[in-house]
């Protein structure tokens, strides 16, 4: 046997199947970086609300369409706090959360729904997987501390899928914020890609040998000081604030195993967590027929409510 030929030949079949490990992240990301998501836009009225459209300003310069609702327009009648709201990564866009808004009125909340980062009304060439857009939220925080209705009152944070794992986040980065409601969020997105990848039909295994490529292509993107900026970091962060986590149990967009590793990873870190699980492949949670009217869904509204309910005889911060 010419053993020279037979390692020549080796080490070219291995430089093809690394060039092809390390493209595969590559291609994977380019259906999402640079991307810009346009959406359907609700119109408030048809759900008996009336919020105020504003527009809110990032720390690196985006300009972002927001809505502000409120639970009462009587000055001597404040709310119990603020909840800030996030859609998905993709859909739909965050009016389609007026439902929750209207719901939460009724309650004795404000809501601040914030549409993310290249989505519809709001500015930027790219979206973050939670990476950048945690500065969405950060920038809604600022404008309720100058809010002289929000004053000193809790604020929550209330995200679905990518916005769930965004305000987990945040959570974790702004202390602000009082509590989180995390909703189908996934635990980082090297793990969702590699589900992505057997939900696609491909090996499993493929997705794990790329992980590293993968984080190599998250770091050149975001900054590799970034890439730290993960749910399962953000909610070891949370200290003594309480977070909300409510995924199903069949849910295919968001597997519910990313629900398992963020329940963990809270408990080893003595996090305040209560959960809701779901049968079923909810990715909503809430039940699909009551999506803009998510206060039907009697016990997914419940769990909600009662969560928050810990934060209404909070007094003014000193």
């Amino acid at each position: 046997m010419n053993w020279k030929k037979f390692f020549t030949r080796l080490s070219v079949f291995a430089v093809i199947v690394l060039v092809i490990l390390a493209l595969l992240p590559i291609l994977v990301m380019s259906m999402f970086l640079g991307q810009r998501y346009y959406q359907y836009q609700h119109n408030p009225a048809g759900f008996g609300i009336a919020p105020y459209q504003i527009s809110l300003t990032t720390y690196d310069g985006l300009t972002l369409a927001a809505w502000h609702t409120f639970a009462s327009h009587d000055e001597n009648e404040p709310p119990h706090g603020t909840v800030i709201v996030l859609s998905g990564l993709q859909e739909p866009s965050i009016t389609a959360f007026f439902g929750y808004a209207s719901m939460l009125a009724n309650n004795g909340w404000d809501t601040l729904l914030i549409e993310k980062r290249a989505r519809s009304l709001s500015a930027g060439d790219s979206i973050g997987f939670g990476i950048s857009e945690w500065l969405d939220v950060k920038a809604g925080v600022y404008y309720l501390d100058a809010d002289p209705r929000a004053g000193d009152l809790p604020i929550v944070t209330m995200g679905t899928s990518a916005g769930g794992a965004t305000v987990i986040i945040a959570g974790g980065e702004i202390p602000r914020i009082d509590g989180v409601i995390a909703i189908s969020a996934y635990s980082n997105f090297v793990d969702l890609y590699v589900d992505g990848i057997a939900m696609m039909g491909l090996p499993r295994f493929l997705g794990t040998l790329t992980t590293p490529f993968m984080h190599l292509r998250m770091g050149i993107s975001f900054g590799f000081s970034q890439t730290r900026l993960t749910p399962e970091n953000g909610i070891a962060n949370l200290g003594h604030r309480p977070i909300l986590l409510m995924h199903s149990t069949e849910d295919w967009q968001v597997p519910f195993s990313h629900f398992k590793r963020l329940r963990q990873v809270a408990e080893d870190s003595d996090i305040n967590i209560t959960t809701f699980v779901r049968e079923g492949d909810w990715h909503f949670v809430c039940y699909d027929r009551y999506i803009f009217t998510p206060a039907r869904d009697v016990e997914f509204t419940r769990a909600i409510l009662g969560f928050l309910q810990q934060f209404d005889s909070q007094s003014l911060r000193a």
